[in-house]
């Protein structure tokens, strides 16, 4: 009996320690998210990480810490996919199917569409990713792949757009080569 006891008062303390974790954790996310140090497409990374895991109470202690309620951050999961690349980016190939993961409506993003070769060809930002690819599309850019980066702002999404110009040098892109 008295080994049972003391494996009972071990599994409470190590419940204190992960309710204490996860308190800090969400606290820390919490306040990153309303400062902007992290936007919807972390915190959607977060909350998948989170969810994983069958833990009794989960959702009232996500509803303490975080702003986006539990709920809403399920249907977002549902309908606007975690990023499946590498760094946190969304690559697939194109054309799109409507299971494709891609950048939701509204969420700013730098993107490179690539050739038959692999080869970065153009390279461009928008808030409306899947909408801009058939428009390079109807006005005959030729591509089979694409990677999108999460942007946290406008202003961010210019200076990434600048990095990956300089990086990636995409063939179709005019302001490349200036």
């Amino acid at each position: 009996m008295q080994h049972l006891e003391l494996l009972m008062k071990r599994e409470k303390k190590f419940v204190e320690s992960r309710l204490a974790a996860e308190h800090q954790m969400l606290h820390r996310v919490g306040s990153a998210h309303r400062a902007g140090d992290i936007d919807e497409t972390d915190l959607m990374s977060v909350f998948a990480r989170y969810k994983a895991p069958e833990i009794p109470g989960r959702s009232g202690r996500w509803n303490e810490n975080i702003d986006t309620p539990w709920g809403r951050m399920e249907h977002a999961l549902r309908y606007a996919p975690v990023p499946n690349g590498p760094e946190g980016t969304w690559i697939g190939p194109y054309p799109l199917s409507l299971e494709d993961p891609t950048p939701s409506r509204g969420t700013s993003v730098v993107y490179i569409l690539f050739d038959s070769q692999n080869e970065p060809c153009y390279l461009g930002s928008t808030k409306t990713f899947r909408e801009r690819l058939r428009r390079h599309r109807s006005d005959g850019k030729e591509f089979t792949s694409w990677q999108a980066y999460p942007c946290r702002n406008r202003e961010h999404a210019y200076e990434l757009e600048d990095r990956l110009l300089k990086e990636r040098l995409p063939h179709l892109y005019k302001k490349a080569r200036r």
